[in-house]
């Protein structure tokens, strides 16, 4: 084989690499991507349902509460309702903290990412040789 033909399948040979590599990383990034997908709607719904859930138990159950315990107690309902505010704003408060904390733990995209960072390493281990 003349020097000019065995560059050029050399040259084949290294772009059909480079395109099956490019092919399988693609690859992977489209399931991880249906993974995050996943994972952050079904985040997405449960804090929807509970902040649902939230209000409407509240707006039902707060006015009767307010109620009854400004008459076993004998205070003004002003500062029932105050107080019962204060109590669900704190609530609040701890479950937003609490989802915050999960998505800074939730990663995505986590496989692409290493796999990223293994080939990194290998060409970097392929220079210095």
């Amino acid at each position: 084989m003349p020097p000019a033909s065995e560059e050029r399948a050399s040259a084949s040979g290294l772009l059909r690499s480079i395109a099956l590599y490019v092919e399988a990383r693609g690859r992977l990034l489209h399931i991880e991507g249906q993974e995050a997908g996943a994972r952050l709607s079904g985040m997405i719904g449960m804090f929807m349902l509970g902040l649902a859930a939230l209000i409407i138990g509240w707006m039902l159950a707060a006015p009767a509460l307010v109620w009854i315990i400004a008459e076993t107690n004998g205070w003004h309902w002003t500062r029932v309702a105050l107080a019962g505010a204060g109590i669900h704003l704190f609530l609040a408060l701890l479950l937003l903290a609490g989802l915050k904390s999960r998505l800074r733990s939730t990663q995505f995209f986590e496989d692409s990412f290493n796999q990223f960072r293994r080939d990194r390493e290998w060409l970097a281990s392929n220079k210095n040789k």
